[in-house]
């Protein structure tokens, strides 16, 4: 799994990239020239403490580790995902809901636009 880590990377997925939200974060999803899936997260400190952002990061990676490359979408994808508050106390399988969902609306719109 690679990770997106320059400013420009994060704010090019923001300005060009669909957008899903739901009640744990909000989904920002481009595709990538690079033809691997990269992720990102951010979590503020409205969030909690260090420990609760470290927990909240290391949920939704595990979340992609699992999720990620099932997903049946050709080519690279740069996925940023922002913590919200709802996120801390969610269940596990929730978040594994809510990314199979953010995931098939992205597939659904990729595929009405010609990807």
């Amino acid at each position: 799994m690679q990770t997106l880590r320059s400013a420009r990377q994060f704010r090019r997925v923001y300005e060009q990239g669909f957008k899903v939200h739901t009640p744990f974060f909000s989904a920002f999803l481009l595709r990538n020239e690079v033809g691997e899936q990269r992720y990102g997260f951010t979590v503020t400190k409205k969030i909690g403490n260090a420990v609760v952002r470290n927990r909240c990061k290391r949920r939704l990676r595990e979340v992609v580790k699992k999720y990620g490359p099932c997903v049946s979408y050709p080519g690279g994808l740069d996925i940023v995902l922002n913590v919200k508050a709802g996120l801390a106390e969610a269940d596990f399988k929730q978040l594994q809901e809510s990314f199979a969902r953010v995931m098939s609306r992205f597939c659904d719109f990729a595929k009405r636009q010609g990807a």
